[in-house]
């Protein structure tokens, strides 16, 4: 009878592999439609390793890392560590391709280069992935970064070559992975992959753990003397340790699964080590089990056994055919695990205390930070509590939009420091025609869970969505909080649905999630949870000019140096107005125009605001020898220099565009 297939015989490894494979196109190429792009890294466990160990070596955990990451990289661990290395096996997307390799090289006959296991080559080879291991996770825990991103060739080539990557690194790992995989059978699985080099090490888990218990003892005995051990000499240590014990003693003995090989079945054929991706000798194993460092209970060459000699099984049992779905079963639970914990459970982004704090502490939670979205913006909410009597720590989770923050009891309380924190804001939701009509209109409402500053903007662009004649809206803290909304002086705000104004700000208050519409067409979807209190009695009116003034926020940068040294000179104003510059995204960019043109000499100053006729305009206070036509030309540059630091002077493209130029006014006095 014919031998059936080994893609026939070991079906679940490649059911999961393809599956894997075919996902991975799917997503990335698009075909999956989804509000959120799609990451490439973002179930990496290579990615969540280093992301733990950043944590871990210095307590904070910068935005391009994620808790679905670290998660994902501890279920790889676990499954290393109890079983073998699984996600190597059935999952990698670099292994399916070095297994496509393989079967390219013997369809194009392609002669390949045989490294015995444990060869002198073999042994010198297998030094590099862990001199790559070090080198990446030095990089990343030095960085706060990802540094694998660089040279990662799965990420280059998910993200056609437009991800963090450093083009050089990536086009030499990408040319590793494909001529190596060519000649050499799993060549970046055995001496490249640095994942490969933490799954071996971990392999060894009982050597791992004396060390890292070791560097936590030595450091807990030279604390007193003021010595702390670097993380790095941890790193250092681990990758050496995993090298020597991969080299010297490449039979790890504490696995729960293992290969199994049936002697009295066994005719030593050796079909089954030529079928092995890692060419492991299988019949130099006597015991029955074969825990080689490189297994990854692949299943390929059980398939290749036509005595049917092996088989998966359990430390101090032979192995039994239906234990070769094992590994099909135990990678999906660790994934689906992983997937769990990521989505539900959420590592700090940073965990910073200061100051003398007393040793009573209580946390309260504060939620729906929206702004607080980074590791960046963490540090900003950070500097901000550290200015509040009574706070002594902080933990943001990113991921949720919440902090922990850790106060002192009998200086403050859990309201205050919402009322510390919060930032009193406006947001224009239209622009009210300043020529038809002399006042506006407000009422006030109150809402609960919109603490955030970008909470006012979100539910101004609610009801902007909804075609009511609503202008902006101003925010006050209180309990519950304050919130004036300006409209046109004829707005009712009722219509078929709602018979009240207060049954109409209930829904649109209180609407689930927002359909904001996005730069270049189509929408994001924002989760939003607001709730509506309550419509409080009686409306104001305000004059239209001191509303546009109240909802404008003016930007205004003047050079000190320069104030003194053309006072008493001839100034003028070079003025572009433009409705459009009341936009956020030109008070955000101002200060990248004035830093660009400070350096000119005879410029003073650079301000948006509003100009005599009620116009938001940029307004460029100069002097001679400057002159309105070099503005103009500097301005319209393709680039801009931007100067962040005394030695660090990088061009830009430019943020503000210009089609129109401006007109010349004499300045009259300092302004």
């Amino acid at each position: 009878m014919a031998k059936q297939s080994t893609i026939i015989r070991n079906w679940p490894k490649y059911l999961l592999q393809w599956g894997v494979l075919i996902a991975i196109i799917v997503c990335v190429a698009g075909l999956v439609k989804s509000d959120q792009p799609v990451d490439p890294e973002a179930y990496c466990p290579m990615g969540g390793i280093q992301a733990f160990a950043t944590w871990l070596a210095n307590g904070s955990l910068p935005c391009s890392m994620s808790s679905m990451q670290i998660f994902m990289g501890l279920a790889l661990l676990v499954g290393v560590i109890l079983f073998s290395k699984l996600f190597c096996g059935l999952v990698c997307p670099l292994g399916t391709v070095e297994d496509l390799l393989i079967k390219l090289r013997n369809a194009l006959h392609i002669k390949s280069i045989k490294i015995r296991s444990l060869s002198v080559a073999d042994r010198i080879l297998r030094v590099f992935k862990y001199l790559l291991a070090f080198w990446i996770f030095y990089m990343t825990i030095g960085a706060s970064e990802l540094f694998c991103k660089n040279l990662d060739p799965y990420y280059a080539v998910a993200t056609g070559f437009k991800g963090e990557i450093t083009l050089w690194m990536s086009i030499c790992t990408l040319t590793l992975l494909i001529l190596g995989g060519l000649l050499i059978d799993r060549f970046w699985c055995r001496y490249i992959c640095p994942l490969g080099a933490i799954s071996n090490s971990f392999k060894f888990w009982l050597w791992t753990g004396v060390l890292f218990l070791s560097y936590y003892l030595l450091n807990l005995a030279l604390a007193g003397l003021g010595i702390q051990i670097p993380w790095w000499a941890l790193l250092a240590a681990f990758c050496l340790l995993g090298y020597l014990l991969e080299i010297l003693h490449s039979k790890p003995k504490l696995q729960l699964l293992y290969m199994m090989k049936d002697n009295n079945s066994c005719t030593h054929c050796g079909v089954c080590s030529k079928k092995c991706p890692y060419n492991i000798d299988i019949n130099s194993f006597e015991n029955g089990r074969i825990n080689s460092v490189d297994c990854t209970l692949c299943g390929e060459c059980a398939a290749a056994c036509n005595r049917n000699a092996l088989a998966i099984g359990a430390v101090k049992s032979r192995g039994h055919k239906w234990m070769n779905y094992l590994p099909l079963v135990i990678t999906v639970v660790l994934f689906a695990v992983g997937v769990h914990f990521g989505r539900n459970s959420e590592i700090p982004t940073i965990n910073e205390t200061w100051g003398d704090a007393p040793e009573q502490l209580e946390t309260t939670l504060v939620e729906g930070l929206r702004s607080v979205k980074c590791y960046g913006s963490s540090m900003a909410f950070k500097a901000k509590l550290e200015k509040i009597p009574g706070i002594y720590g902080v933990k943001t989770y990113v991921n949720h939009h919440r902090a922990a923050i850790s106060y002192d009891p009998a200086v403050t309380n859990p309201d205050k420091i919402r009322e510390a924190i919060y930032v009193p804001s406006t947001f224009r939701v239209a622009s009210p025609d300043k020529n038809s009509a002399s006042s506006v209109k407000y009422v006030t409402i109150r809402t609960e869970n919109m603490y955030d500053k970008m909470d006012l903007n979100y539910l101004g662009m609610q009801m902007r969505l909804s075609g009511k004649k609503v202008y902006g809206l101003e925010s006050e803290f209180a309990c519950p909080l304050i919130v004036r909304v300006y409209m046109a002086e004829d707005e009712t705000l009722t219509d078929e649905e709602h018979n009240t104004p207060e049954a109409w700000f209930k829904d649109v208050v209180e609407m689930k999630q927002l359909e904001m519409p996005q730069h270049g067409g189509g929408t994001k979807t924002i989760d939003v949870d607001y709730k509506f209190i309550r419509l409080e009695e009686g409306e104001g009116h305000i004059g239209m000019e001191d509303y546009i003034r109240k909802m404008f926020t003016p930007f205004r940068a003047k050079y000190a140096k320069r104030v003194a040294e053309y006072e008493g000179k001839k100034q003028y104003i070079y003025e572009i107005a433009d409705q459009n510059y009341e936009k956020p995204i030109y008070l955000r960019n101002a200060p990248f125009l004035s830093n660009h043109l400070s350096r000119e000499e005879g410029i003073i100053g650079v301000a948006i605001e509003l100009n005599s006729d009620l116009v938001p305009a940029i307004r460029i206070r100069y002097a001679e020898p400057m002159t309105s036509d070099r503005i103009w030309e500097l301005i319209n540059m393709e680039t801009w220099n931007i100067k962040y630091a005394e030695d660090d002077i990088r061009q830009v493209p430019a943020k503000i565009q210009f089609s129109t130029p401006g007109v010349v006014l004499e300045a009259i006095n300092e302004e």
